[in-house]
Parts: C-alpha cells; sequence; structure tokens
C-alpha cells in the first residue's frame, strides 16, 4: 500500500489546530493526499504548544503533522487570506475547527468555500455543536472529559474523579473525523457530491463512551464491574491486571491460589454472587496477590489460561519482545527531536526512517515551495516573508 496509496493524487487543505483537526489530516496524509497543513505566523499551530518543545515541535506536533507540508501565513492580511482562499478553491478536503462563525471573517466557511469548489469534502469541529447554549464556549480535551462524564468514571482511591492523562478525546475526535471524510470521499468518487461534515469533540466523546452510558442508564449512578474477580492488582514487585470474572477461569483460579472453597462458598459461588460481594472477594484476594512477585504470577496464569497483564511503563515496551515481533513501535529518525519512538498504524504498513509518512515538518518548512507552486516567483516570495504574510523555516 505504501506503493500506491488510497488517497495518492488527493489534495487537503488542513486550516485545523490543535490535536483534533490535525489527526485527521495526518490520517489523510498517511494514506496518500498531499495535506498542507496552513499554520499561523509566528508559533504556529497549538500542537507546537503543547508540553515541552523543543525548537517548534513537541511530541504532539510531531504525530499530527506527519507526512503534511506546512505553509505558514498571516490570514489577518489580505495578501494571506487571499493565498488561503486559492489553496481552498483548489483542494479536495478542507478541515478547520475555528469556533462558530469565526472562519467566516477570512472567507473560508463552507457556503463560500462551496461556490468556486462543489464537490470539496468540508470538515468543521467544533468543542460544543454549531447549535445550542454553550455552542459559543471553547472547549478542549480536559473540559469535555469533565463535561461528558469521562472523569465521572475514572475516579482515584478517595473518589476524586479524574482525567486521563493523555488527549483521549481529540484523537477519538480525529479518528472519527477521518472516517467520515473518508466515507464522503467514496461518496464524492461514485456520486460526485461533495460534503459539509460538522462534529464536535462533544458529539466524540459521547461516542467514545457509548457503552458506558448506555450502562449508566440501565442501572444507574452506581455502575457495578463486568464481572469479579477483575481489576488491578499489587504483586511483590508491582502490577499486574487479573481478569478470571468467567466460571471456569475464576473455578482455575480458585485452585491455583489454594482456595477451593471459594468455588462452593455462596458469596463466590456464581457470577452475578460474586459482583454483589466484590469487596469481600477483593479483599481476601488482594494480599495473596502481594505474595510473589509479577513474572511468577504471569507464568501461573498462563498455565491455568487466566487473562492477566502486567502493568508496563510506556518505557517498558520498547524492549517488550511482542511489541517489536509486529512492529507495533518503531524508531525513526526526526531532524528536530533525534531519534524517536513511532507506533504502526493498525492496518498499515510501516514506514522506514526517511519516508515522507515519518516526517513532521517544521512550521513554514514548505512555505516557498508552495507559493512557487501557485505561481509565485522567487522575489515575490520573498516580498511575502519579508513583509510578514508568509513565514518559512531557516
Amino acid at each position: 500500500m505504501t506503493e500506491d496509496p488510497p488517497f495518492e493524487g488527493l489534495r487537503v487543505l488542513d486550516l485545523s489546530q490543535g490535536i483534533a483537526g490535525p489527526y485527521c489530516g495526518m490520517m489523510l496524509a498517511r494514506n496518500g493526499a498531499d495535506v498542507i497543513k496552513l499554520e499561523p505566523t509566528g508559533t504556529g499551530c497549538w500542537s507546537r504548544q503543547l508540553g515541552k518543545a523543543t525548537g517548534d515541535h513537541t511530541a504532539h506536533s510531531l504525530i499530527v503533522h506527519r507526512g503534511k507540508r506546512s505553509l505558514s501565513l498571516d490570514l489577518k492580511s489580505p495578501e494571506g487570506c487571499a493565498i488561503a482562499r486559492r489553496l481552498a478553491a483548489d483542494c479536495d478536503v478542507l478541515i478547520q475547527n475555528y469556533r462558530v462563525g469565526k472562519i467566516d471573517q477570512f472567507g473560508l466557511d463552507y457556503d463560500t468555500v462551496r461556490q468556486g469548489n462543489e464537490a470539496i469534502v468540508y470538515l468543521s469541529i467544533t468543542g460544543f455543536g454549531a447549535e445550542g447554549p454553550n455552542a459559543d464556549l471553547p472547549a478542549t480535551d480536559s473540559v469535555m472529559q469533565a463535561y461528558t462524564g469521562l472523569m465521572s468514571i475514572n475516579r482515584d482511591a478517595t473518589g476524586m474523579p479524574q482525567r486521563l492523562n493523555m488527549l483521549a478525546i481529540d484523537f477519538a475526535c480525529g479518528l472519527f473525523g477521518f472516517q467520515a471524510v473518508s466515507s464522503a470521499l467514496y461518496r464524492k468518487a461514485m456520486k460526485g457530491r461533495g460534503a459539509h461534515i460538522q462534529t464536535s469533540l462533544l458529539e466524540a466523546s459521547l461516542a467514545y463512551q457509548e457503552a458506558a452510558i448506555v450502562e449508566s442508564a440501565l442501572q444507574g449512578a452506581e455502575v457495578e464491574p463486568i464481572g469479579m474477580p477483575v481489576g488491578t492488582f499489587k504483586t511483590a514487585d508491582g502490577y499486574m491486571s487479573i481478569n478470571a470474572r468467567r466460571q471456569p477461569q475464576f473455578e482455575r483460579f480458585a485452585k491455583l491460589l489454594g482456595r477451593e472453597e471459594w468455588i462452593v462458598d455462596p458469596r463466590f459461588v456464581e457470577p452475578r454472587a460474586r459482583v454483589a460481594n466484590r469487596e469481600a472477594l477483593l479483599a481476601l484476594l488482594r494480599p495473596i496477590i502481594e505474595t510473589k512477585p509479577t513474572d511468577e504470577w504471569c507464568a501461573r496464569l498462563s498455565d491455568i489460561d487466566v487473562l492477566h497483564g502486567r502493568v508496563h511503563t510506556h518505557a517498558d515496551l520498547f524492549e517488550d519482545a511482542q511489541v517489536e515481533a509486529v512492529s507495533a513501535l518503531r524508531w525513526v529518525d526526526d531532524p528536530t527531536l533525534g531519534t524517536v519512538p513511532m507506533a504502526n498504524l493498525p492496518g498499515q504498513p510501516s514506514p522506514a526512517t526517511g519516508d515522507r509518512f515519518t516526517l513532521s515538518p517544521r512550521l513554514g518548512e514548505h512555505t516557498r515551495e508552495i507559493l512557487d507552486e501557485l505561481g509565485h516567483d522567487a522575489s515575490a516570495v520573498e516580498a511575502l516573508i519579508t513583509n510578514g504574510v508568509a513565514q518559512a523555516a531557516g
């Protein structure tokens, strides 16, 4: 597929910032599209300030801009805005995540762009949606984790709601956006019609949590666990996950622990009883698991075919034999950040170091190249850069 990517020949104008829209754009680039990442002059896309930066890259900007070309323009200038409109008129896909109504001032809203590009596939991502009482409010991943209940089902030992320590909703929204754009491109290929796709972090977060939301509707505030014993357990030298909820697994597990009496104990005799008496079961189980190291438990649980998993750190995965066997992570060289791990996208071949799919552009790295493609001669390009309309990487 690296020799004949499905979206080769498509042009995408990525006006979005942050994570959700740019991640969708990266997925399109990874599938062969020519994605022009239009970034503001100065600091560029917000992703370049998310976390510790080296030069003009962070871990997040490295991920969401791989395979793209960076054009840095000041859209508040008439010349910069005109260049962006020319690109919009000639692209197959446009991605934007401006707050509701803000992109209209640049003449880059769907209705305006569609007048000169009728078959465009146009993706609009907002925080709360285009309508409703919160439509004008700003939103981030952490705001949406709180607002949509994700924090309420992720609590610490004291009961305090916690955010997932990654931008889960942003990345989920990017994946949903990519799916919707891909479907729209298929319809365009088959029927010749474009589309205006409107979605939001709110919708992505609810879709991401749908099973948990249905459980809440059916069971009320106190959603019971999927079974028992299921959970994270402290071992003599670390932590591990154990899932012995199914009856045959639980019986084998009890015998392994030398607790055959649990099999006939009325509190634990069948799955529903174990869920109802989960605190009693866990109180008996946890001290036992703490007596042996993780490696020993993994070996013993494998022998009896009970589900389990060591709690790894990310650093552990860099040398994990299974991760290596399926090339789930590989090391690639980046000109700014050095040698970094790169996760393979499921279902796609792993690009090697130096492949354009492994590289993320510096801010304005392709400004001169793209402006040249639009017909600006060298002196005109330099004038745009000198006047602050455009910015090019040094």
